[in-house]
C-alpha cells in the first residue's frame, strides 16, 4: 500500500504550502443582500449597480449615496473573507489537514470503516416480508455494485484479489462450451488485436493509483465544483475495450442460458413434487448471475455507441441483434422461470424487475440508438409488475397505467407495428369494447400481428357463450356488438350473426343519447372494428389487404418515375401510403385482381362485415345535430375517400348510405360558412394552429389510412395527455374536416355532387343498402 499513498504526495505538498489569498486585494466581491448569495461581481462599480436596482430599498436605507457604497462594499468584503476562511479550511491547511500518509486503502479496524460494514447478506426472512409492508423492493447484496462505495481508484492488483465466490466465474466455463468469436469489423486497427487475446481482456492503460484528482474550486463561485476534465480515447484503445467486454458477455450469456434451461427442465420435473424449493442462496446466484450479464450489455453500448466510436463499432450492437439478446437471456428467460416458480419466487420476482427496470431506464437514457426497444422492454416490464400484483389494487392499477404509457409512446414512434397494440389490448381489460378494438387494430396495421388473432380467442370465447371467464360487467350492446364480430371471425352460422346484429343495433340510438360524450371514443371503436372485419380479421389471405398492397407498390413506382401530369394540391397534401409487405404473404399481380374481387363477393364474412359496417353508419347519421357522432363519421368517411382514390376497390363503397352522408353534409353547411370550408385541400396544413384530431391518432398506422393522412401530419401532435381533450376548436376542426371528405368524394363524380352556388350536396347514386 505504500506505492499508493507516495503518488499524490506533491498535491499533498501542494496544498499545505499553498499561500493564503489577500481579502483586500481579490477584486471578486460577492452581492451581501441576495440570500443565496451566488452573485459575484468582478469590482464595486458593478456590485453598486446591481445592489441600486435589485436591492434599492435596502441601500437607500443606508444614507448618502457615498456613505451606501462604502457599506456596501465593506459588507462583501466582509462575506468574502468569510467564505475564504472556510474554503481554506475544506481545501486544506494547518493542523486541519488530514495525513494522507498514514491513510490506508484497506485497513479497515484501525479507526475506518469499510464500505461494507454494517451490512450483511439478506435473511431468508427479508425475502418472505409481505409485499406492500416493506417501502422498497428486496435489497440484493452487491459488492461489486454498492451506492456506498468511496471515491477512490483502487489499483487492478488490489481490485483483482477481491472476488465472491457466488458471481460467475469466466474461467470455469465447462468444456465444450462455445463462444461467439469477434469478426474483423470489431477494429478499425485490426493490427492491434492478437488471436491470444479473445478471451481475455486486454490490461488497461494503468493511471496513477490513489485519489483520481484534487477537487478543484474557483474563489468566484464558492460552494461549486469545476467539471473535471475528460481524456481523449483512440479508435484502438475503444475496440480493444468493446472486444474485451463482448468476451466477457459471452461467456456469462453462455452461462445464463445453461443455467436458465436446466432451472426450466427443473421446474417441469418439479411439478410432480411440489415440496422442491429452491434455498435463498440458490436464488441469489442466479439473480447475480443474470444482473452481471445486464451490466455487461451495458457496458458494451456505453462503449460501442461512444461518441468517439466509429461506424464499424456502431453497427456492432444492431448486427449482432444486442438488445434482443440482452432481452432475451438476461430479462425475459429468467422472468418466466420466476413466474413458473411463483408463489415461492413472488419476492425474488419483484426485486429482479425492480432491477431489470432501473437498468432499462438507465439505457433509455444513456444509449438512445435503440430507443424504440428500450421503450417496449420497459412497457414489458411494467406489465409483467401489474401480473403478479394481487394485493393491492391500486398498485396494480399504477402498474398498468407505467405500462400503458410506455407502449403508447412505443406506438407513437412507431403506429404501423401491430404489437404494441396487441400488448395494449392485454391491458385494456376489462374494458371489452376497447379490448376488441386494440385487437382489430393490431389485425389490420400495416405491419399486422398474427399472434393476436389467437389472443383475440380469449375476449370472444366467453361472449359466445363458451365455458370460460364471462365477461359479467360488459353492458348488453358491448356484448352482441362482439357477438356479432365473434361469429364473423370464427365463421359461424348467418343466424347467429344476424341475432346479434340486431341486438346491437336496436340499442344503439338510445346508448348513443345515454352516454354522450363518451361516444365520441366509443364509435371510433366501432368504425375501427367494422372496418378491420372488411379486411378479415388480418387473414393471411385477405384480399382487401392484398389489393392495396399492390395499388401502395404501383404508387410507389409511379412516383419514382417522371409524372406525365402536374398532381393537385389534395395529392400533394397525402402521404406516399409506404406498405411493407411480408415475405411470408403471397402477392397478387393486376391481372389476377378481377378473379380475386369476384371471390370477395362472395365471401361471408366480407358481406355481413360489410352490411354491419353501413348499416350502423347508416343509423348514427340520423342523429342530425349530434356532435357526438361526428368522429364516427369522419372515420368512415376518411375509409370511403381512401377506396374512391384506388381503382381496383372503388366500386366496393357503391353501396354506402350516400342519401344519408348528403343530408348530414347539407346540415353542417347550414352552420358554417361553405365559401370557407370547401375551398382547399382536406388538410390545410398551413395553418400553424391546425393539430391532428382525437380520432387522427386512433387509426394511423391501418393499412387504409395510410393514403388519407399528410406526410409530416404528426410532426406537430399533442402532449399524450392533452391530445384527446375535446375543446370547442377541436369540434370546428372535426366539422371542417368532414366537410372537405365530402367536398372531396364529391370531385370522383360517381356518388355525390356539390354545387358551388347553392352549396349543398346532391346524391348521384341511390343503390345504398339503407
Amino acid at each position: 500500500m505504500t506505492s499508493n499513498v507516495e503518488s499524490p504526495t506533491r498535491y499533498i505538498n501542494a496544498l499545505r504550502t499553498q499561500p493564503k489569498i489577500d481579502v483586500s486585494k481579490s477584486e471578486s466581491l460577492p452581492c451581501p443582500y441576495c440570500s443565496h448569495q451566488g452573485r459575484i461581481f468582478h469590482n464595486i462599480d458593478q456590485l453598486w449597480d446591481h445592489a441600486t436596482l435589485e436591492h434599492r430599498s435596502t441601500v437607500e436605507s443606508l444614507g448618502t449615496p457615498t456613505k451606501a457604497r462604502s457599506q456596501v462594499k465593506d459588507a462583501a468584503l466582509q462575506i468574502r473573507a468569510v467564505t475564504e476562511q472556510v474554503s481554506e479550511a475544506t481545501a486544506g491547511g494547518g493542523s486541519t489537514t488530514p495525513d494522507l500518509t498514514n491513510l490506508s486503502l484497506v485497513e479497515t479496524a484501525k479507526g475506518r470503516q469499510s464500505p461494507y460494514s454494517g451490512k450483511k447478506r439478506p435473511a431468508e426472512s427479508d425475502f418472505n416480508a409481505r409485499r406492500g409492508k416493506v417501502p422498497g423492493h428486496t435489497e440484493i447484496y452487491d459488492p461489486d455494485y454498492s451506492g456506498n462505495i468511496p471515491q477512490t481508484m483502487i489499483s487492478e492488483q488490489t481490485r483483482s484479489k477481491i472476488a465472491d465466490p457466488r458471481l460467475f466465474d469466466p474461467s470455469k466455463v465447462t468444456k465444450g462450451t462455445s463462444t461467439p468469436d469477434p469478426p474483423s469489423e470489431w477494429s478499425s486497427a485490426p493490427k492491434s488485436f492478437s488471436p491470444k487475446s479473445q478471451y481475455h481482456s486486454p490490461q488497461p492503460q494503468r493511471q496513477p493509483p490513489g485519489l483520481i484528482d484534487i477537487q478543484r474550486y474557483d474563489a468566484r463561485y464558492p460552494g461549486l465544483l469545476l467539471q473535471p476534465d475528460s481524456r481523449p480515447i483512440s479508435q484502438e484503445q475503444l475496440a480493444s475495450e468493446v472486444k474485451s467486454i463482448y468476451a466477457g458477455l459471452t461467456m456469462v450469456e453462455t452461462k445464463c442460458i445453461h443455467v436458465d434451461r436446466a432451472q426450466a427442465a427443473a421446474v417441469s420435473d418439479s411439478d410432480a413434487d411440489p415440496s422442491s424449493k429452491l434455498a435463498t442462496d440458490h436464488w441469489q446466484a442466479l439473480i447475480a448471475l443474470h444482473r452481471t450479464l445486464l451490466h455487461e450489455h451495458h457496458d458494451f453500448f456505453l462503449a460501442s455507441q461512444h461518441p468517439s466510436a466509429s461506424p464499424a463499432l456502431r453497427r456492432l450492437a444492431s448486427k449482432y441483434s444486442m438488445p434482443a439478446r440482452m432481452w432475451k437471456h438476461g430479462i425475459h428467460s429468467f422472468l418466466e422461470l420466476l413466474r413458473r416458480r411463483l408463489p415461492e419466487s413472488i419476492d425474488y420476482m419483484l426485486a429482479f424487475i425492480y432491477l431489470a427496470y432501473q437498468m432499462m431506464a438507465l439505457l433509455y437514457e444513456t444509449v438512445p440508438a435503440f430507443e424504440d426497444t428500450w421503450i417496449e422492454c420497459l412497457g414489458d416490464l411494467g406489465r409483467y409488475r401489474m401480473a403478479i400484483e394481487d394485493e393491492d389494487i391500486r398498485d396494480r392499477e399504477t402498474w398498468a397505467g407505467v405500462a400503458r404509457s410506455w407502449y403508447s409512446k412505443a406506438a407513437d414512434k412507431n403506429p404501423s407495428v401491430g404489437r404494441l397494440y396487441h400488448h395494449l389490448a392485454i391491458l385494456a381489460r376489462p374494458n371489452a369494447l376497447q379490448q376488441l378494438y386494440y385487437y382489430a387494430r393490431s389485425l389490420t396495421c400495416v405491419k399486422p400481428f398474427p399472434s393476436a388473432r389467437e389472443s383475440i380467442l380469449t375476449l370472444l370465447d366467453p361472449i359466445l357463450g363458451r365455458p370460460t371467464t364471462s365477461y359479467s360487467h360488459a353492458l348488453p350492446i358491448d356484448t352482441s356488438f362482439i357477438q356479432a364480430h365473434g361469429v364473423l371471425f370464427e365463421k359461424l352460422t348467418p343466424e347467429t350473426f344476424e341475432d346479434a346484429r340486431f341486438a346491437f343495433q336496436s340499442q344503439l340510438d338510445n346508448h348513443i343519447g345515454r352516454v354522450t360524450a363518451k361516444w365520441k371514443e366509443q364509435g371510433v371503436y366501432i368504425a375501427v372494428t367494422n372496418i378491420s372485419g372488411l379486411f378479415d380479421y388480418g387473414s393471411d389471405d385477405s384480399i382487401l389487404r392484398l389489393i392495396l398492397e399492390l395499388h401502395a407498390k404501383q404508387l410507389m413506382r409511379s412516383r419514382t418515375s417522371s409524372r406525365s401530369s402536374t398532381p393537385s394540391d389534395d395529392d400533394l397534401s397525402r402521404s406516399s401510403s409506404p406498405v411493407d409487405h411480408d415475405s411470408t404473404i403471397p402477392c397478387i399481380t393486376e391481372a389476377e385482381v378481377p378473379a380475386k374481387l369476384d371471390i370477395l363477393s362472395n365471401d361471408f364474412t366480407f358481406s355481413r362485415a360489410y352490411l354491419l359496417t353501413f348499416s350502423t353508419l347508416s343509423l348514427v347519421l340520423r342523429r342530425i345535430g349530434d356532435k357526438n357522432v361526428l368522429p364516427h363519421i369522419h372515420v368512415l368517411l376518411s375509409f370511403l375517400s381512401s377506396f374512391a382514390s384506388i381503382k381496383y376497390v372503388a366500386h366496393l363503397i357503391n353501396h354506402a348510405p350516400w342519401s344519408e352522408i348528403t343530408i348530414f353534409l347539407n346540415t353542417l353547411l347550414k352552420s358554417e360558412r361553405p365559401e370557407q370550408l370547401i375551398t382547399g385541400p382536406i388538410f390545410p396544413t398551413d395553418q400553424a394552429d391546425n393539430q391532428p384530431l382525437p380520432e387522427d391518432y386512433l387509426i394511423r398506422g391501418q393499412i387504409w389510412s395510410q393514403s388519407y393522412f399528410p406526410e409530416n401530419w404528426f410532426a406537430r401532435e399533442h402532449d399524450e395527455e392533452e391530445r384527446y381533450l375535446e375543446l370547442a376548436s377541436t369540434i370546428k376542426s372535426r366539422t371542417e374536416r368532414i366537410l372537405h371528405l365530402g367536398h372531396h368524394l364529391s370531385t370522383f363524380n360517381r356518388w355525390i355532387a356539390y354545387d358551388q352556388q347553392s352549396h349543398t350536396f346532391s346524391v348521384l347514386n341511390s343503390n345504398d343498402s339503407s
